[in-house]
C-alpha cells in the first residue's frame, strides 16, 4: 500500500531475500516465531522464549529480547491454550502468500484464535492488519476452522481484529489490486 518507490524498493528487497540463496534475512526471525508456537503449549512458556532467546546471534539478539518482552506480556493477559494450526496458502492473481508459523489459541470460553505474530519493527497499524486479517479470514477454515483471525504486534504486545463492521468486499478488492500491483513489479524488476 505504498507509494511507487516503495514499491519498488519493497519487490527489489524480496527479490534479494528469496532468489539469492546465500541471504538468510527471510529466516531471522523464524526460531522465535517458532518459539512462540511452543510457548503457548507449554507449561512454562517464559522457558521456551528463554531458550530461543539464548539461541540468538548478535543481530538476532536484541529483537528476540524485545519480542520476548512483548510476547509475555500478551500472553499473561490471554486466558488460553495452545491448539494446533495448520499451514496455508492465500493465492490472488498470481501472488502466493504462505502462511506459516501462526499461533492457535482457545480461550477458556471455547473460542478458538489464529495469531498472526507480527514481529517486524516498524509499528502494524489498523489498515495494515485489517488486510492481514482478510487474508487469514479467507483461508480460516483450512488453518483452523471456526476460528477468528488476530494479528499481535508482538514488540508493542498490540492485538488487532477485524471490527464487526468492516466491508469485507472492499478489503478484497483492495487485496486484488494490492496483489496485482506487486506481481507487476516483480515480473518488470525480472
Amino acid at each position: 500500500m505504498g507509494t511507487s518507490r516503495d514499491c519498488k524498493r519493497i519487490v527489489r528487497e524480496h527479490r534479494a531475500m528469496y532468489l539469492d540463496p546465500t541471504n538468510q534475512a527471510a529466516t531471522f526471525y523464524e526460531p522465535i516465531r517458532s518459539a512462540f508456537r511452543r510457548a503457548v503449549s507449554s507449561i512454562d512458556p517464559a522457558v521456551v522464549l528463554d531458550g530461543a532467546v539464548r539461541k540468538a546471534t548478535k543481530a538476532q539478539l536484541p529483537h528476540y529480547e524485545e519480542l520476548q518482552s512483548g510476547f509475555m506480556m500478551w500472553w499473561s493477559r490471554t486466558k488460553a491454550t495452545g491448539v494446533p494450526v495448520r499451514d496455508g496458502e492465500w493465492v490472488e492473481g498470481g501472488l502466493v502468500v504462505t502462511l506459516r508459523q501462526l499461533i492457535g489459541v482457545r480461550c477458556t470460553d471455547g473460542t478458538t484464535f489464529v495469531v498472526f505474530p507480527y514481529v517486524k519493527s516498524p509499528e502494524m497499524n489498523q489498515a495494515a492488519a485489517d488486510l492481514l486479517l482478510r487474508i487469514l479470514e479467507r483461508e480460516m477454515e483450512r488453518l483452523l476452522p471456526g476460528g477468528t483471525p488476530v494479528v499481535l504486534d508482538v514488540r508493542r504486545s498490540k492485538t488487532y481484529r477485524l471490527r464487526r463492521n468492516t466491508n469485507r468486499h472492499e478489503l478484497d478488492a483492495l487485496l486484488a489490486g494490492e496483489a496485482a500491483k506487486y506481481v507487476a513489479h516483480w515480473q518488470a524488476a525480472a
